[in-house]
């Protein structure tokens, strides 16, 4: 069987050496700590250091009603336990469709799709 799984305690280091962060330069941590998220609160995230930053990105743009947030972390854990994910690509699922006419409940006009 392999080595056991470890994680190292040493997150910048073991972030350089094995996680290749999208749109990141990463020659910049070579000599330089990997920025290390460890949490979020409301509109806010926490650095490993503790220092507090607003959510610009939202979580690339699904936080937006903030971080922590206990009835949204159950309402999607009670969907997740239907069905976790599935992209509108080619096929339609129940709550994208009720969504979907609710959105377009609200658009002005013939503004009917979503």
């Amino acid at each position: 069987m392999g080595n056991p799984i470890t994680v190292s305690k040493d997150l910048s280091r073991t972030a350089y050496d094995h996680l290749w962060m999208h749109f990141t330069r990463m020659s910049s941590y070579e000599n330089a700590p990997v920025p290390t998220i460890v949490r979020g609160e409301g509109t806010y995230i926490y650095d490993d250091q503790g220092k507090r930053y607003l959510d610009g990105l939202a979580g690339l743009f699904v936080v937006q009603a903030g971080h922590g947030r206990t009835e949204l972390a159950e309402t999607a854990f009670k969907q997740a336990q239907e069905l976790a994910f599935f992209p509108v690509w080619s096929y339609a699922h129940p709550k994208a469709v009720e969504l979907a006419e609710r959105l377009a409940g609200y658009a002005p006009g013939d503004l009917n799709k979503v």
